[in-house]
């Protein structure tokens, strides 16, 4: 099993969530967006990246890019 980057969603402490639903103290591996779409694909976490926060993320990006 490889090592995956999960997204961070939301909370603090040991309520802290990532986008596909784990908890951050289960996850080897987390990171903000500015950390995780520098990732290359195959290190994301395939839940993160097809979850409702990569949509709303990928969306205000475009915002600040127009």
């Amino acid at each position: 099993m490889t090592l995956q980057l999960h997204l961070n969603k939301s909370g603090t402490g040991m309520a802290s969530r990532t986008a596909c639903g784990r908890n951050i103290l289960r996850t080897a591996l987390s990171g903000n967006w500015t950390d995780y779409k520098i990732q290359p694909v195959q290190w994301r976490c395939i839940k993160c990246d097809t979850s409702k926060q990569f949509a709303v993320n990928t969306r205000m990006d475009a915002r600040k890019t127009a």
